[in-house]
């Protein structure tokens, strides 16, 4: 139960609204074991009770503020802040809301009783619509929010750096600091966890990801401004970091990019802030050829140690490795390398010191088959073994995700299209383990299997009975 994770998207928006002159409070709803249950499912034939642990949002008073603000960043979680929004509006709260999934898909929203939905992902549509919700600015000033009268307002162009964020004091930050990481259980000489996203958007456009659906490009904090909010971590008591971008090495494309990646890694170093690359990190990049078509796939070994080198208090201590589909590699995803530069790679990783990696599949495309997962679990077999070849105490574990297909995204449309899907419930379309839609040879059913086989032959049996990232979901 991801409860007491680091909370990035408040110390932007509690920074951001701060710097407005608003008065901000965090209510974490996920600050409690309290367990609740709000609605029944079925999956594989099993009739499953949906539970939300944290606080009970029945306990809000709707009047306490005169804005509240709810964010909703899982498709999984939908119900639950339909919930929520519900309950506020009518105790005559004014209610706006904000996050992934809410941008992908406002209607729900709108419909629990939602005034406005932020659809603008850098933020520059947010205190404009906190101030109109608390009466001290005018709907003229209003851009990226979909409005309860079913009217909208179109994002500002250019949309908002990440450099002018606000940074936020120590005494924010403080209160979004997490004891669990959602890739592996860390070491208490890691905790507490602070996280910064330190650059927006992708040049990449994946069928899976809502980050292209943001029409954001790439934009990127300098190293100063990098600087200041890792130190603000440190300052707020973290020993270790989770970097969120979606594509922190994407400043590599441009004219000293290399550089600033070099001098960003150092300062985390200096802070003395283990860094923990919980959201992926393209491989590809760090290359020479830096992931352009038909460039040299050679490692970069200076870039490679300063991303993942770890001398056991500094550096990488965790990475999350989006192998995707190694068997085929490009032909999946641009972004991928072939086997055998895939491979090269992730041995120049280990040799610089890493000590965790949890290796990511996707289990369940359209076209999948007995016969292609099959091949692709003996490849993760190959890769660990070749990989603790070079450092034998090396934790390495493959996370066979299925399919999650998001709304707006190209998977999503394509699933529907195909009639692939089995589900509608946002509890199961949105889970990593609940696997929601058949391939063209195969049952939902059978791709959790493979699931579960994956698991059990590469991370063992153990992994399960911890009851780690839900993986006990599909026994």
């Amino acid at each position: 139960m991801r409860r007491t994770e680091p909370l990035a998207s408040k110390q932007i928006l509690s920074a951001h609204l701060m710097d407005a002159g608003f008065e901000v409070t965090l209510v974490n709803l996920k600050d409690s074991e309290r367990e609740s249950e709000f609605g029944t499912t079925t999956w594989r034939g099993r009739r499953l009770t949906k539970v939300a642990v944290g606080a009970s949002w029945r306990d809000l008073d709707p009047r306490r503020f005169d804005v509240w603000g709810v964010t909703i960043n899982y498709l999984q979680e939908r119900e639950i802040a339909c919930a929520v929004i519900e309950h506020l509006k009518a105790g005559g709260g004014r209610v706006a809301v904000g996050g992934s999934d809410a941008f992908a898909e406002p209607e729900p929203y709108l419909k629990a009783g939602a005034d406005l939905v932020i659809r603008d992902k850098s933020g520059a549509a947010n205190v404009a619509a906190i101030g109109w919700l608390a009466g001290t600015s005018e709907a003229a000033g209003l851009t990226g929010v979909a409005l309860a009268d079913g009217s909208a307002r179109p994002a500002r162009r250019p949309p908002m750096s990440p450099q002018d964020w606000p940074v936020p004091d120590p005494s924010v930050v403080a209160p979004t600091l997490g004891m669990e990481y959602w890739e592996a259980p860390l070491p208490p000489e890691l905790k507490p966890i602070g996280v910064s996203m330190l650059d927006l958007g992708c040049d990449r456009h994946c069928d899976f990801c809502e980050t292209p659906t943001y029409r954001l490009g790439y934009k990127a904090m300098t190293p100063e401004r990098a600087e200041e909010w890792l130190t603000a971590q440190r300052d707020a008591g973290a020993r270790s970091v989770i970097i969120l971008s979606d594509q922190f090495l994407g400043r590599i494309l441009w004219p000293g990019g290399r550089e600033k990646i070099l001098e960003i890694m150092a300062t985390a170093r200096r802070l003395g802030l283990a860094v923990l690359w919980g959201n992926g990190i393209e491989i590809n990049k760090a290359t020479l050829g830096r992931g352009r078509r038909g460039g040299d796939r050679t490692p970069d070994e200076e870039l490679v140690s300063a991303l993942w080198g770890w001398d056991g208090e500094v550096g990488c201590a965790q990475v999350y490795v989006p192998a995707e589909r190694p068997s085929t590699g490009p032909g999946s995803y641009e972004k991928l390398l072939p086997w055998r530069e895939h491979c090269t790679m992730m041995e120049a990783i280990a040799r610089a010191g890493v000590p965790d990696i949890n290796y990511g599949v996707i289990v369940g495309l359209p076209d999948d088959t007995d016969e292609e997962l099959a091949r692709t679990l003996e490849l993760v077999h190959d890769m660990k073994s070749r990989l603790t070849s070079i450092n034998p105490a090396l934790k390495f574990r493959v996370m066979p995700f299925a399919l999650r297909p998001l709304p707006g995204t190209p998977q999503s449309h394509e699933l529907h299209r195909q009639k692939l899907l089995r589900f509608d419930d946002p509890a199961i379309l949105g889970g990593f383990w609940t696997a929601c839609a058949d391939t063209h040879h195969m049952s939902y059913a059978q791709v959790a299997d493979w699931q579960s086989r994956y698991i059990e032959e590469i991370n063992g049996a153990e992994t399960v009975a911890k009851n780690w990232q839900g993986v006990t979901a599909m026994y």
